[in-house]
């Protein structure tokens, strides 16, 4: 499972609301939270909003949202890891 910066950016982006990014059966997937519960054994990453607190309303550079999708998936893999600290 890899989580990329073009995931980060989906995520950031999407119209979708209230977006989380989760890994299900593999794959990275952006879902509303109010559907979350139809994701059975999907592993939350993060939400739009948790990012969006970390580095504000900018515009993030390639290089900042491949270090935001490298620092959630090293998270994602090691649970007792402290979260991690964003480019600011």
């Amino acid at each position: 499972m890899a989580i990329t910066g073009r995931d980060i950016e989906r995520l950031l982006y999407t119209e979708t609301p209230d977006p989380i990014l989760v890994v299900h059966n593999g794959s990275t997937e952006i879902v509303a939270a109010v559907d979350l519960g139809g994701y059975t054994g999907a592993v939350v990453v993060c939400s739009r909003s948790e990012i969006q607190r970390q580095v504000g309303e900018r515009d993030l550079s390639e290089d900042d949202l491949a270090a935001i999708a490298a620092s959630l998936a090293e998270a994602v893999q090691d649970p007792t890891r402290q979260r991690p600290l964003w480019p600011a």
